[in-house]
């Protein structure tokens, strides 16, 4: 389809009006204008023929008037460029302009003649045979004394009617053409006015279509195509400003939902997702690439997230749920599902909290009040039934009374040590033990904790060896807390180490920091209950600890500790060939 510029469009519509206006006006004035002339050309010929038969009545008074009939017929015409013809009542032909009278048969059966002889007037029309041009003919009767005596007819060519229509048309014609050079010179003016603004219009309109910013005005003239400009331009401005109003608001929004932790994810009513922020794909564990505009179901794969969907979208109070999700760690997550007002409502919107820390420390919890009722249980229960033991009278029995005393005092002793390092524990969790963080000596501290533990390590016939690093080094840590965490696990590796076994303390420099080993050569410790070894009252073998006297404390405190001091723990152990405990701390710049 051929694309013309709006001038040119404007040319050709006005162009063709005038054409079509042309061509009615020529129709109009050739009817009207045939009208006109065939009443003047048969009033004309009606003159004629009654000037010419007023003649042929004087003329026929005469008696020598035939030859000067036919030589006033021949004149007559020549001055009226027409066709005469003089007939006398009988039929016969007086004269005739352009026939030999003599040789003409009786026309008054023609029908001008019969018409002349009843309505005074008759009028034909005939195509001559030579040139086929049409002719009017007008008969009119001839009459003396109230007596028909003959009868006239004038014939003109329609020659003379065709050229004044055809100086009519093209005068017509003429006019058209007029009017379409001033329509063009009206195209090409309003052309040139109106291609400049709608160019730059069209551009101003890509421009926004492509980055919806603002354009540079132009200069606009005062009419409506400026007012259209103007107009255009401030929407731009009204537009561009929405729009960075509508950008900011939905970064606030991008980076508010990025940084929850909680997964919120919104759903239409035909479970295909709408919204879903980071922190979902972590909490269901989504590998897809393209989360939103796919199914709820094909995206999640949870079963029990899509029933809460279906849920939430026939209720109208929030539905409330837990939702267990299985992969690389299992999760327990929280759901609260809320439909979206409206009627029908548009969707749901979910937004799911991770329960598992919170379920993990609750289990704790509950198991942590219930190893402390147990651990405390026990001392308490060897008092209780030694101190009635002595009530019932033993206290007289001198052999066992002094068994029952020193039962009933290690059972204490080992309760007060129990409440301690439980408050020792707490306080570190609620931030309350002070710790007085300076460079301390390693070797130092650990000379000192050798020494503590060198008696109950030479009772069980177990060597007790340091291998200290070849430059001295020194951590940044609390000196009492250090000397509690080397002598727990000094403690653990002489109670956990066969008879004739070694317990050697080593320590290096690895990068910043300085690593503490506590190495034994004992029972070891099984492989799945590594992960639980630092917790508050595990034991691997719990018959075994009580028997040695420990509170299932000591490595918690130890991890505490550590982790308080900036550094960290770890273990290595293999069953029956040995347990190596590791301590990082960061080391000081230089010894104390």
């Amino acid at each position: 389809m051929i694309r013309l510029p709006f001038g040119r469009r404007v040319f050709a519509a006005f162009a063709g009006l005038a054409i079509l206006g042309g061509i009615g006006l020529i129709l109009i004035a050739r009817g009207n204008q045939a009208g006109i002339e065939r009443q003047a050309t048969l009033d004309r010929l009606s003159a004629i023929a009654n000037l010419v038969g007023h003649d042929l009545a004087e003329f026929l008074q005469e008696s020598s008037a035939e030859n000067r009939l036919q030589e006033l017929v021949e004149a007559r015409a020549h001055a009226t460029n027409t066709h005469i013809t003089m007939v006398n009542e009988d039929g016969r032909v007086l004269a005739d302009s352009q026939q030999n009278p003599r040789r003409m048969s009786n026309p008054l059966m023609d029908p001008e003649f019969q018409q002349a002889a009843s309505e005074g007037r008759g009028v034909t029309q005939l195509r001559e045979e030579n040139s086929g041009d049409m002719q009017w003919f007008v008969a009119v009767p001839v009459t003396r004394e109230a007596a028909t005596i003959g009868y006239v007819r004038v014939g003109s060519s329609r020659i003379t009617l065709e050229s004044s229509r055809f100086w009519t048309q093209w005068a017509v014609a003429g006019f058209v053409l007029l009017v379409i050079g001033i329509g063009y010179r009206f195209g090409r003016s309003l052309d040139q006015q109106l291609r400049m603004p709608l160019q730059r219009l069209t551009l101003a309109c890509q421009q926004v279509s492509q980055s919806t910013t603002a354009v540079d005005g132009w200069p606009m003239a005062q009419d409506d195509i400026g007012d259209l400009s103007r107009e255009f331009l401030e929407m731009c401005r009204a537009v561009h400003t929405r729009e960075s109003k509508l950008r900011d608001q939905n970064n606030r929004v991008e980076t508010v939902l990025g940084s929850m932790v909680e997964g919120v994810l919104a759903v239409d009513a035909h479970q295909v997702v709408l919204l879903a922020n980071n922190a979902v794909r972590t909490l269901l564990d989504i590998r897809v690439a393209q989360v939103v505009g796919r199914p709820l179901l094909e995206v999640t794969r949870n079963r029990s997230l899509d029933e809460s969907f279906t849920r939430a979208i026939d209720s109208p109070e929030p539905i409330s749920a837990e939702i267990e999700v299985v992969g690389p760690s299992r999760r327990l997550l929280n759901l609260q599902a809320n439909r979206l007002p409206g009627t029908p409502s548009p969707g749901v919107v979910m937004v799911l909290h991770d329960v598992t820390d919170l379920q993990r420390l609750e289990n704790l919890r509950r198991e942590f009040v219930a190893n402390v009722s147990h651990e405390l249980k026990t001392p308490l229960a060897a008092i209780r039934a030694y101190a009635e033991t002595l009530q019932l009278g033993a206290v007289n029995d001198v052999e066992n009374r002094d068994y029952f005393l020193r039962q009933i005092t290690d059972q204490s002793d080992r309760l007060h040590e129990l409440i301690l390092d439980m408050l020792q524990i707490a306080r570190m969790e609620a931030g309350q033990e002070v710790f007085e963080i300076t460079d301390v000596d390693v070797a130092m501290v650990v000379e000192k904790c050798m020494d503590a533990q060198r008696d109950p390590a030479i009772a069980k016939d177990i060597s007790l060896t340091c291998q200290p690093s070849d430059l001295p080094l020194a951590v940044r840590a609390d000196e009492e807390g250090l000397r509690t965490i080397l002598g727990n696990l000094i403690d653990n590796a002489i109670k956990y180490s066969s008879a004739g076994g070694a317990v050697i303390v080593a320590w290096r420099q690895i990068d910043e920091r300085v690593e503490i080993s506590v190495e034994d050569r004992g029972i070891g410790i099984p492989a799945q209950a590594l992960e639980r070894i630092f917790e508050r009252f595990y034991r691997v073998d719990k018959a075994r600890s009580r028997e040695m006297g420990g509170t299932g404390l000591g490595l918690s405190i130890v991890k505490h500790l550590t982790q308080s001091f900036g550094g960290d723990v770890g273990v290595d152990s293999e069953v029956d060939r040995g347990t190596r405990f590791h301590v990082s701390l960061p080391a000081a710049k230089k010894l104390p």
